[in-house]
């Protein structure tokens, strides 16, 4: 009687495990959310990508047909209120400061783009709050190269990080393979991110764990 016992139990363990495993797979590898050690990594939501300049009309036809700008405002807000952390990556080219404007990549400074002191480096409205962190002394793609992007992990004990901004196969996919090696869970935001086309788009999408913000309101919430 005794073995009959033991048998049931290990088969409704191994029944048990089998499920989680499907509900894992299903979600994509993502476990529950603890609000207090996850975060929001905004990664450049400035005027440069979202209003009239060049850069803008690179993304203009993904940013607009997937709502980006209104699934990232709503995700935010949401988020403030639940006791996430948002963490503002901006892209600042301040020519004031000699030592870090000449490590920054040749397009940006081709074409002008992120100029400190100018619409081109502001937020976009109803992106930034005075509650969010900003990351500081950015000079590259990856936003972990000479700023205190690691620093600001470290301090709020950060597990999990969730990324929205531009564009989703320069500056969003090199920072995920930075923090991805250093241990961090990431994940690509897909309706709060923005490439060139539909196809770079996806092919990003393929490569990391991806949700779109919906979800993430409803694991929040929850």
């Amino acid at each position: 009687m005794k073995k009959i016992i033991l048998v049931m139990l290990v088969l409704i363990c191994n029944f048990s495990n089998v499920i989680a495993s499907e509900k894992t797979i299903k979600t994509g590898g993502i476990e529950m959310l603890n609000n207090s050690k996850t975060a929001i990594l905004v990664i450049e939501f400035q005027k440069t990508w979202t209003e009239r300049s060049f850069f803008h009309k690179l993304i203009k036809k993904e940013y607009e047909s997937k709502n980006v700008y209104l699934n990232t405002k709503q995700l935010l807000e949401v988020a403030r209120k639940n006791g996430l952390t948002i963490i503002q990556s901006p892209f600042i080219l301040d020519k004031n400061d000699k030592e870090k404007y000449n490590k920054i990549p040749f397009l940006p400074k081709l074409f002008g783009q992120f100029t400190a002191n100018t619409w081109r480096a502001e937020y976009t409205d109803g992106i930034f709050d005075k509650s969010d962190i900003e990351v500081k002394g950015r000079t590259a793609f990856d936003n972990t190269v000479d700023s205190n992007l690691q620093v600001i992990l470290k301090e709020n004990k950060i597990e999990k990080i969730y990324f929205v901004g531009f564009t989703t196969d320069h500056c969003v996919a090199e920072t995920m393979d930075t923090l991805i090696s250093d241990g961090y869970e990431c994940i690509l935001v897909s309706d709060c991110t923005a490439a060139r086309n539909s196809k770079i788009q996806q092919k990003i999408e393929n490569k990391y764990i991806s949700i779109k913000s919906k979800q993430i309101i409803e694991e929040i919430v929850d």
